[in-house]
């Protein structure tokens, strides 16, 4: 009996030297994959080709406000999920911004991959803006006909006798049917009208989608 009694000893001790490693090799295993699933930076640099400045924040929160052709570089939190960013919209006389077809745009982090670019192509649509010069003496309303309705897009000013009118209109699609009006109508977009047809305005400038509209005689 104490024979075997000494055998069961030694024979429990022995399975423990055995447990021993490789409970240790788990804990160390587990303490990588802690590692790696842990929050860490995640950087990258954004730059803004559009004319107007955006805004950019990260899960809600502003991080930077970027003019054209600036660019920054920011850093995340691997647990972040999404870049937004808006862009500015040209104001009216009364202060109030004139809506444009470009709303709020979320990138997920996880795709950026150390570079994210903002132009006037977003998705597989396209986007123009215009900046309008009046070489008339007549005030006109700008609008954008996108088919099947228009939307006010700013009041151009006539031309003095020092300089001609001008004003920058907002970002907004360009499809086939696209028109950029003026208006006869000096405050709504009713009316008589001239138009800048889609194919006119097919001729922006990469990336920042921005061409120069004229207006030579009133509508």
């Amino acid at each position: 009996m104490r024979v075997k009694s000494s055998t069961s000893r030694e024979a429990s001790r022995a399975v423990r030297a055995l447990l021993s490693p490789a409970v240790f090799v788990v804990a160390c295993t587990s303490g990588d994959v802690a590692s790696v699933q842990g929050d860490f930076p995640v950087r990258f640099t954004v730059s803004n080709a559009l004319i107007s400045p955006v805004t950019l924040s990260i899960d809600g929160t502003a991080y930077a406000i970027l003019s054209n052709g600036k660019s920054t570089q920011l850093t995340a939190s691997s647990k972040a999920q999404w870049l937004t960013w808006t862009s500015a919209k040209p104001a009216g006389a009364d202060g109030l911004p004139f809506a444009d077809d470009i709303g709020e745009i979320k990138v997920p982090i996880s795709g950026i991959n150390g570079a994210l670019e903002i132009s006037n192509v977003i998705g597989d649509q396209t986007y123009v803006t215009a900046r309008v010069i009046n070489l008339t003496t007549t005030k006109v309303a700008l609008g954008v006909y996108d088919g099947a309705s228009v939307t006010c897009a700013g009041v151009l000013p006539g031309a003095t006798s020092t300089s001609s009118g001008f004003v920058q209109i907002g970002y907004y699609r360009l499809l086939a049917t696209t028109e950029v009006r003026a208006y006869r109508d000096g405050v709504s977009c009713t009316g008589p009208y001239s138009s800048w047809p889609s194919s006119q305005l097919a001729a922006f400038a990469p990336k920042s989608g921005l061409l120069t509209l004229s207006l030579s005689s009133a509508p």
